[in-house]
């Protein structure tokens, strides 16, 4: 057995099953907690049981399974060689990227042997590694070996093992092939993760338990995904990235989409071979915003276009062969695309549930790609939460689910790869129905809208007589719009109540300067005028998003807000640094000069402003 222990802690009364519960977590999710990992893809796992129910000698096998590895044999020689010599029975377990493994009732001399190839996030910098894994049920522990050295920069490069006896976890190596830097994250990164993994298990109810989704489930092959990304991340990302004009985060969204054309183009092809067809997809995407996904789609072969209610400024920069369209979408007959096989709705907003109605009404062969963000409803109302034990997204989704199972699809839900809290998506791809009931099944999904909007027939062709599209031109959202009379009276309220809450400034004792106190925006809610409040409401900010904007008079933390205390010329305060910030992003940012601003303090506050006009940063 190993000999050093790297760490250990006597825990809490743990269970066989929870134990392995949780070192099932490490094994097919270690992109979790080693964050340079983009996932894994398994090549085989084997159950083995030795003959004589003797305990196996782990760090020999492991070594001799490395050691026929760099004689290039193959997987199975391997395994059928080394079973003989240490006595061991095995049999193949199905092969796949989930977790179908069982921890629960095994025997004595028994345990699982699985090699999986760790798939790195950057393939330009560290390449794919084979690392081996044995369970043993007898010692209820768990060892690691990776099969390549010499190229190991991803994970610990020892044989190392994880390991629950009598009530003391531990992490144990081999003191004659320890590693100093992989000691330190074994200690320092993994061991803490494997206790808060413990705790989540232990405490959570097996009632409660609910189905995880696991990330790129229907993709078939994990490694030709994450080439894939890599290569469209270099062929269309890098140069994105570069000349990106919108005022979004080029790396977020750039990314994003890059990681979604990657999950698209491998469905495609993963139902071409299915289906045994050399036709490449058509495609509309409605809603498609910046239009970065339309470009990749086309270009990598598919013909398809996108629709928008506005333009961007990057369509200008895209081949003339890629098509984008301003017009808005209103569901009815003429919002039909009868000659397109997908239908793309990439945070689609209002038309997210009307992607599924949309792909089932057009044809009984269309289908459909969903990934919705924010909720609505079909008459284009925010969607409204019913299950206050579930949060609205999840609720939504549920919601999108039941608009498709009405449409009559076959419904697969998955789990992107995307740097977005919101990247479960649908999809929809053949019928629970003969095509013979195509135009039954259309009334049936009328029906069901009008059950949800409150309508008796349609009018005129619309599916919803109520549905009004987005308006072209964006509405700015964030309180600067709002009268000016009415933003002063708001600030004049708040700041008479921080110093009515007397407090002298620490910062300037000679100056007896009223700092004010410390009051919750909720409270500061109750004494502003109602119609005030609905100024606020109307330009979808917000007392707090009023109150950030006059940052050079107070702090917002945690729902709370006080003054901001005044900083000389040349000292940074935090408003101060988050105005740099935000110019570093900006492609052209406005150099400001705070002298030509007043100080609002000095014309406000009862102590004035506590430094002199040559020391202060705005102008008295």
């Amino acid at each position: 057995m190993l000999d050093q222990a790297l760490i250990s802690q006597d825990i809490a009364e743990i269970s066989h099953q929870i134990f392995f519960e949780t070192i099932n977590i490490y094994i097919f999710k270690p992109h979790v907690v080693n964050r340079k990992l983009f996932g894994i893809t398994k090549v085989f796992s084997v159950s083995y049981r030795t003959v004589d129910e003797q305990p196996l000698d782990i760090p020999a096998y492991l070594r001799d399974f490395k050691s026929q590895h760099r004689m290039q044999k193959e997987f199975p020689e391997i395994i059928t060689d080394l079973c003989r010599k240490y006595g061991l029975m095995f049999r193949y377990l199905t092969s796949g990227t989930n977790n179908e493994l069982e921890f629960s009732d095994q025997g004595k001399g028994t345990g699982y042997l699985i090699l999986n190839r760790l798939l790195p996030r950057n393939l330009h910098v560290f390449r794919p590694l084979d690392v081996l894994v044995l369970i043993d049920f007898d010692c209820q522990s768990v060892h690691f070996q990776c099969l390549q050295d010499d190229e190991n920069n991803l994970i610990p490069k020892m044989i190392y093992g994880i390991e629950l006896r009598n009530g003391n976890l531990s992490i144990k190596c081999s003191s004659k092939h320890s590693d100093e830097k992989s000691a330190i994250w074994l200690k320092d990164v993994l061991f803490p993760r494997l206790l808060k993994w413990l705790d989540a298990l232990k405490q959570k109810n097996s009632d409660d338990v609910k189905a995880e989704i696991v990330s790129l489930s229907l993709i078939n092959d994990l490694e030709e995904y994450n080439q894939l990304y890599s290569n469209l991340k270099t062929k269309y990302g890098t140069e994105m990235v570069r000349i990106w004009p919108e005022n979004t985060d080029p790396k977020k969204y750039v990314y994003e989409d890059v990681a979604i054309a990657t999950y698209l183009l491998l469905l495609w092809q993963q139902e071409r071979k299915a289906t045994n067809s050399e036709h490449r997809q058509s495609f509309v995407d409605v809603g498609c915003g910046n239009g970065l996904l339309v470009y990749i789609l086309v270009s990598e072969g598919h013909d398809g276009y996108g629709v928008d209610v506005r333009k961007r400024k990057i369509w200008d920069l895209y081949p003339k062969n890629i098509t984008l369209k301003v017009e808005p979408i209103v569901p009815s007959d003429q919002a039909l695309f009868p000659n397109t096989d997908w239908i793309i709705g990439n945070h689609s907003d209002e038309l997210s549930p009307w992607v599924p109605v949309l792909a089932a009404r057009s044809s009984y062969h269309c289908r459909y790609f969903l990934l919705p963000c924010c909720a609505f409803e079909f008459d284009g109302n925010k969607f409204q939460r019913k299950n206050s034990g579930v949060s609205q997204y999840h609720e939504f989704l549920s919601y999108v689910q039941q608009i498709s199972d009405v449409c009559g699809f076959h419904t697969a839900i998955d789990r992107l790869k995307i740097p977005s809290t919101k990247r479960t998506c649908l999809i929809g791809s053949g019928r629970t129905y003969a095509e013979n009931k195509f135009e039954m099944h259309c009334k049936n999904i009328q029906t069901f809208i009008d059950s949800r909007i409150n309508i008796s027939r349609e009018t005129d062709g619309n599916w919803s007589s109520t549905f009004k599209p987005r308006e072209s031109v964006e509405k700015v959202k964030n309180c600067t719009k709002i009268d000016r009379n009415v933003i002063d009276q708001i600030v004049r309220i708040v700041f008479e109540t921080l110093i009515a809450k007397k407090r002298i400034a620490a910062e300037f004792p000679d100056k007896q300067w009223n700092a004010g106190g410390t009051v919750s925006i909720s409270d500061l809610v109750n004494l502003i005028p109602q119609d005030n409040l609905n100024s606020l409401k109307s330009e979808c900010g917000g007392l707090q998003t009023l109150l950030k904007n006059n940052h050079q008079i107070f702090q917002v933390l945690n729902g709370h807000v006080q003054l901001r205390i005044p900083t000389k010329q040349g000292e940074s305060s935090k408003s101060a640094v988050e105005m740099q910030k935000r110019a570093k992003k900006q492609k052209n940012p406005r150099l400001v000069n705070l002298k030509e601003r007043p100080c609002w303090f000095y014309g406000h506050h009862p102590d004035g402003c506590p430094f002199d006009e040559s020391e202060c940063k705005f102008k008295h």
